[in-house]
């Protein structure tokens, strides 16, 4: 059964047997079969670490799956094989009706590739980019199933770390699913690990700040992320737009962003609270949890409001300034201090032997 694939397609393909220790590197096409079951119809989505595939499951006639197979230049990494394994550890652990579903599959090589239910719709970031801002009602409905998603999986012990509207798929039947649980990492967490590239630390404009500061966080970073979605959702622009990472970054640590009722006057002043609160650059000033968002999120029309907008700092020339002279003097200092206490150390040590 070919299932949404030309037969024309199909005769090119051949029908390869790709056993899953080679997936990542056999150039997977449609007609392959992936370690006897898995039929490849066609690719979904190309991404940075790896690529997601359309497949019917043999064993399963007329199941639809998705597949994601990490890229050739990662077959050999830890880093890409790490968060293929997280992901489906994770994922195989959660069961919520707003998050990706895994589907498990006996005998197969650990992290060789990821099997998951395959989804019909769209992502939040299609559907932003094709129809931006959306109305007040339907992002915080969207917004409110999202929190609700991350507060399950912060109740079962993970962060998810990169929560941006390319996770987000708006399903065809009406229902929403998180997806991409490659950086979720255990709650108990205690400094963010920056390692590497941008793809490892997330995507830049839905970062916060203590995260690129490298400071102590968990589910605050979650929790921030949320509102830059929501923030994008009902202006058409994320908090901090730049046309580079490290001056976005500069921006998000030293000010706030833009008030969204300045963008969008329709928006009602306690949404406006809510975005605020949960953008604030000050983990402790933004909500203690998803449960408590979402709260809030069903029922705007309580949410007191404090006057936040009147109280936001931009960010000026100055203080990005300043942040990066004390950066440079203290990467500068650091070891100097170190040296300078090490020979302290060794001449005490040997005057007092």
């Amino acid at each position: 059964m070919k299932l949404g694939l030309p037969n024309t397609l199909v005769a090119e393909a051949g029908t390869r047997n790709v056993p899953a220790d080679q997936a990542s590197y056999a150039g997977l096409r449609a007609g392959d079969v992936l370690d006897s079951r898995f039929r490849i119809l066609e690719p979904l989505n190309h991404g940075g670490m790896a690529t997601v595939f359309k497949a019917e499951d043999l064993q399963h006639v007329g199941q639809l799956v998705a597949i994601k197979v990490p890229l050739e230049k990662f077959a050999s990494g830890l880093g890409a094989w790490s968060r293929v394994n997280r992901e489906e550890e994770i994922g195989s652990q959660l069961a919520h009706p707003f998050l990706l579903r895994f589907l498990p599959v006996p005998g197969r090589p650990h992290g060789a590739y990821v099997v998951t239910e395959y989804l019909r719709g769209e992502t939040l970031a299609d559907r932003l980019q094709r129809q931006p801002p959306l109305s007040e009602a339907e992002a915080l409905h969207i917004a409110g199933r999202v929190a609700e998603a991350v507060h399950y999986l912060h109740q079962h012990g993970a962060v998810h770390y990169d929560l941006k509207p390319g996770n987000v798929m708006l399903c065809d039947d009406g229902s929403l699913r998180l997806l991409d649980f490659g950086l979720a990492h255990p709650v108990a967490t205690r400094r963010f690990r920056l390692q590497g590239t941008a793809p490892t630390m997330g995507t830049t404009e839905y970062i916060a700040p203590e995260q690129l500061a490298g400071k102590h966080g968990r589910i605050s970073a979650d929790i921030y992320a949320l509102g830059a979605m929501l923030y994008e959702m009902v202006t058409g622009v994320a908090p901090f737009p730049a046309a580079d990472a490290l001056d976005g970054g500069m921006h998000r640590l030293t000010g706030d962003p833009v008030a969204p009722r300045s963008l969008n006057p329709a928006l009602s002043p306690t949404v406006e609270e809510i975005i605020l609160r949960a953008l604030q650059r000050d983990p402790a000033r933004r909500y203690r949890s998803a449960d408590a968002l979402q709260a809030d999120l069903a029922a705007p029309w309580q949410v007191r409001v404090t006057g936040l907008c009147e109280r936001l700092q931009p960010s000026t020339r100055t203080r990005r300034v300043f942040l990066k002279v004390r950066r440079f003097a203290l990467l500068c200092l650091l070891p100097m201090v170190l040296q300078a206490l090490l020979y302290v150390w060794i001449w005490w040590h040997f005057v007092h032997r």
